[in-house]
């Protein structure tokens, strides 16, 4: 069965994807590395139905020969929307000239351990207690995560493009 036209395009108005980010994570900031990124002004992907409707975004910045995903989600989990959208992702990220594409999550999230692991991405650092770090500059940060999870460290990973 051939699956219906879908579309990838930058997204302007970024007002429903914030809110998305503020009830997730509590902020649309996102600290990676030593570095900070408000998804408010770095480029938003989105991969649309032909009839425009959403199924998955994606916030991500250049930075050098890296390119760095803040934020990805699927709209409807357990379609493959997220894994199209990565992957041009990493097609707008290669033709700026990156050599990979970094990810950070933080300890509690099992499921995206688990999807970008199975796409390749290999871990590339792990920071005890970072997340309770970025507290003190985005204090609205989660503290309890999935499942009830603690959230306290970072795990990096990434994947050559």
């Amino acid at each position: 069965m051939s699956r219906a036209p879908e579309l990838v395009r930058e997204i302007d108005d970024k007002s429903a994807f914030l809110a998305l980010m503020m009830r997730h994570w509590g902020s649309h900031r996102m600290m990676i590395g030593l570095k900070t990124y408000d998804c408010a002004e770095i480029p938003l992907l989105g991969l649309f139905t032909a009839a425009g409707e959403p199924l998955a975004l994606a916030s991500w910045a250049p930075d050098g020969d890296t390119a760095v995903l803040c934020a990805l989600h699927a709209l409807k989990p357990g379609e493959g929307a997220a894994e199209r959208l990565l992957d041009a992702v990493k097609a707008a990220a290669k033709a700026r000239g990156a050599v990979r594409l970094r990810a950070m999550l933080t300890n509690d999230n099992m499921p995206g351990l688990a999807f970008y692991q199975k796409l390749g991405f290999r871990f590339s650092g792990l920071y005890v207690e970072a997340i309770d770090a970025y507290r003190s500059v985005i204090p609205t940060i989660i503290k309890t995560g999935y499942q009830g999870l603690p959230v306290r460290d970072a795990l990096e990973l990434e994947i050559a493009l």
